[in-house]
């Protein structure tokens, strides 16, 4: 099971029982917490016994490489039947349409008799609407031209060999 999960499920089961005080729910919190501890030492837990955590090394080259603003890439739309229907020179990185600056939620009070509790609401989005956003990713090609895209797509560092002939052209100039 999800560490994460099951942290913020034993932080929500701590939260509702400061204020009420019901057995019920602090034994629901200590099987919670026993559970995790069992989940803690766990095979091939902790991680820090790991002598070469390959994983980490690649997320920190990808976000490395991600986040480099002048970084030049390739990506290739792809039809549903897996054919490259356009091709397009990019600087900086693809990112996803629902990416926020913004969090996607706020904290609000909730009084319940002598205790205040924190409860989760959705929060405005970046321009102003609630709600989620279309699917897709944008990206923006080295001349500054902003394309989205809704389909799958192939992202590389170098040029690829395509087989099949590209069948969307842009017209750029």
């Amino acid at each position: 099971m999800n560490r994460k999960l099951v942290a913020a499920s034993a932080a929500a089961m701590l939260l509702l029982t400061a204020c009420t005080g019901n057995p019920e729910r602090e034994a629901a919190q200590k099987a919670s917490n026993d559970q995790q501890k069992k989940y803690e030492k766990a095979v091939p837990f902790p991680a820090g016994d790991l002598s070469y955590p390959l994983d980490r090394k690649n997320v920190a080259e990808y976000l490395k490489r991600s986040n480099d603003p002048n970084r030049v890439s390739y990506v290739y739309l792809l039809s549903k039947d897996a054919k490259v229907i356009a091709y397009y020179t990019i600087k900086g990185k693809v990112t996803s349409v629902s990416s926020q600056l913004l969090p996607q939620d706020d904290l609000a009070d909730s009084t319940c008799g002598s205790c205040t509790e924190k409860y989760v609401v959705d929060s405005a989005g970046d321009d102003g609407t609630y709600g989620g956003n279309e699917e897709g990713v944008f990206f923006f090609t080295t001349d500054g031209t902003l394309i989205t895209w809704t389909g799958d797509y192939l992202q590389s560092d170098r040029p690829q060999d395509v087989r099949t002939p590209v069948s969307l052209v842009a017209k750029v100039g």
